[in-house]
């Protein structure tokens, strides 16, 4: 299969697990311990992917063992703030301020990997830009996204970006199984110190969400990250992540739909769209 096809199908998985893990996110009394369950699951999941890509580990010279390093700890960071992100922030808000990870990173990937631009992609960028301003644009921005939230959700965003950029670097000398397994484990661990997560908290998260829940929400982002992955194997990351990253406007939908998230329902349809738009003309 071609690039396009691994991006369109990490586009699907990653669509279900962002509404679910908003859901989920709501339920948790601390994201902190939510999230070094999660992202332990995933990981003791993750071999699972030597089935679809049996690539193994090579070449692991000193520069890119120190380049795995920094981006365990960018994913380790991204993992540890996520669930506060989602817990406060509507899966429909954040799908579009997320967006602005694409933006962050085509400009990285020009600088760093030297990838090709076009004008379609910096317009594409720049309306990403206008659909961020649209959605808080002339309102009180705390009735579409609280302080937390924004903070939260700008924090993650740039870690994603960050984390995107050294997958790109990275993968291909791990393997996708390998370096999945890292890139869960990494925010496991780091999300389970400072504070030190005790067996007390982690038995009342999971008697808030129940393991085989916490299971399944793992396997639709690995099944996502691992496509992903896979794809920026073989392609550009200027053109794969645009689009794994075109879940706005189903998120919008189903989040309105499913999760009733009717609030600024306007704004949010409309910044979408300019978003998948957007995407298209990065592609």
């Amino acid at each position: 299969m071609t690039w396009l096809i691994f991006s369109l199908l990490a586009l699907t998985f990653f669509v279900i697990y962002d509404l679910s893990s908003r859901y989920l996110a709501t339920k948790s009394e601390n994201p902190l311990v939510f999230a070094a369950i999660y992202n332990f699951f995933v990981a003791l999941m993750a071999p699972l992917l030597f089935f679809f890509d049996k690539t193994t580990p090579s070449h692991l010279t000193v520069p890119v063992l120190i380049m795995t390093v920094v981006g365990l700890i960018v994913w380790g960071l991204f993992g540890r703030f996520e669930y506060f992100a989602r817990s406060h922030t509507e899966a429909s808000v954040m799908s579009i301020t997320v967006k602005l990870a694409p933006v962050i990173n085509f400009f990285l990937a020009l600088i760093i990997l030297h990838e090709s631009w076009s004008i379609n992609k910096l317009f594409g960028v720049s309306l990403i830009v206008i659909a961020n301003i649209l959605l808080y644009f002339g309102t009180n921005r705390r009735s579409v996204i609280s302080d937390k939230g924004l903070y939260y959700s700008l924090l993650v965003t740039l870690f994603l970006a960050l984390g995107w950029l050294f997958d790109a670097i990275n993968v291909k000398a791990w393997g996708v199984a390998t370096f999945s397994f890292l890139s869960f484990l990494a925010p496991s661990i780091l999300s389970s110190v400072f504070p030190t997560i005790t067996l007390r908290a982690i038995k009342k998260e999971l008697s808030l969400t129940p393991w085989w829940q916490i299971f399944i929400l793992g396997s639709f982002n690995l099944a996502g990250y691992g496509l992903l992955l896979k794809a920026l194997s073989i392609g550009e990351a200027s053109k794969v992540i645009p689009i794994t990253s075109a879940t706005t406007p189903f998120i919008v939908l189903f989040g309105i739909i499913i999760l009733g998230e009717r609030k600024n329902v306007a704004r949010k349809i409309i910044s979408s769209l300019i978003a998948m738009l957007a995407i298209y003309l990065m592609r």
